[in-house]
């Protein structure tokens, strides 16, 4: 099982993305704008998200959970990295921003670029 299996239920679909910061205290924030860049990795536009960002920054331990309606999906345990340039952050102004996207809170274009790679995967049904 790998992250192509999942296409589907992730490409541009909402996930969760669980972090821990400095102060072991958890957050959860919800992405929409997301990819599946291979068999073990995804990226996600990071559009806000800053408290994703420092305890990226801190810990880049990760938990991303993807379900449909029927409540079938994953849960994904890996390791993240946050990216305020380069290929990464490219890829996502191009791919989630060059329709002259907009977001709901009024972004342009990304503050950075997660990328997360699985770790392990747990397929729900």
């Amino acid at each position: 099982m790998n992250l192509i299996d999942y296409k589907k239920l992730i490409d541009n679909k909402p996930i969760h993305i669980a972090t821990v910061g400095e102060d072991n205290k958890p957050n959860l924030s919800v992405a929409s704008d997301v990819k599946v860049l291979g068999e073990n990795e995804i990226i996600v536009s990071a559009n806000e998200m800053s408290n994703t960002q420092k305890n990226i920054q801190y810990n880049p331990n990760v938990v991303v959970t993807a379900f449909d309606e029927n409540w079938s999906g994953l849960r994904m345990f890996g390791e993240a990295k946050y990216y305020t340039d380069g290929e990464y952050y490219d890829f996502c102004l191009k791919e989630f921003f060059s329709n002259g996207q907009v977001t709901p809170f009024g972004a342009t274009k990304p503050k950075g670029a997660i990328v997360i790679t699985a770790k392990r995967i747990e397929e729900y049904k």
